[in-house]
């Protein structure tokens, strides 16, 4: 009984969590950030949102964020590892104003395949 319930949340839990981050930098125009993941899976669609989780109060400032990943349809579990670039949009996550210019944006994402952990800064314009 206690197995039942422990695959069942870790079925349930397995929905969202973050992949590895291997770098970030912004595009051409300044508008995006594009950070580069890898991720395990391949059945299913996988799709990426950044949590930011605050900045300090320095100058300039300094803030860090959390890659979240969410697989669409509830866990995959194919074994391929997937590597791609995803963008974020300056203005959606409103670092587009006058507070963060020349500022640092730290993607902190889940451990790497050796066991450490992730993440890449890119200074914001």
């Amino acid at each position: 009984m206690k197995l039942k319930l422990l695959v069942l949340a870790t079925l349930l839990t397995a929905g969202a969590h973050a992949a590895e981050v291997r770098s970030a930098n912004l595009d051409a125009a300044g508008k995006n950030i594009l950070v580069d993941v890898s991720y395990g899976g391949g059945c299913k669609e996988h799709t990426f949102k950044l949590k930011l989780a605050g900045c300090l109060e320095s100058f300039p400032v300094q803030c860090s964020a959390q890659l979240v990943e969410t697989v669409v349809g509830g866990p995959d579990f194919c074994e391929a590892i997937i590597s791609k670039t995803v963008k974020f949009s300056l203005k959606k996550y409103r670092l587009t104003d006058g507070y963060y210019k020349g500022g640092s944006l730290t993607i902190l994402g889940d451990k790497n395949f050796r066991g450490e952990d992730s993440s890449a800064t890119v200074i914001l314009p």
